[in-house]
């Protein structure tokens, strides 16, 4: 199953495909990102419950935290509370995938 950031968009700065869709009882969600490039000002911030774990897998990906911009390049890791609002974009012209885990916070 492929999600874009949002249903219906035409300009989206990611795709989501789950890895463990089909997994019964998941305690985590898995997905490979494809990293699209979008303007700065197109990069739509959300959030979510729990924690968030990105690993590039290649290109250069501009993860925004807050007011924050944080340049991963491929082999860089990021874990981030996903309460916070963020978003993604692609950086540069190569292409840009990535591994995300999300999970719901272990209080």
């Amino acid at each position: 199953m492929t999600l874009p950031d949002r249903a219906g968009a035409r300009d989206v700065s990611y795709r989501f495909q789950s890895l463990d869709y089909l997994a019964a009882e998941r305690r985590f969600n898995a997905y490979l990102a494809e990293f699209l490039p979008v303007a700065v000002e197109r990069v739509r911030p959300h959030s979510h419950a729990g924690v968030e774990f990105i690993y590039v897998i290649q290109g250069r990906l501009s993860l925004h935290i807050r007011d924050e911009m944080h340049a991963l390049d491929a082999g860089d890791s990021i874990y981030f509370d996903a309460t916070l609002p963020h978003g993604y974009r692609r950086s540069g012209t190569q292409a840009c995938s990535a591994l995300v885990v999300t999970a719901q916070a272990v209080s």
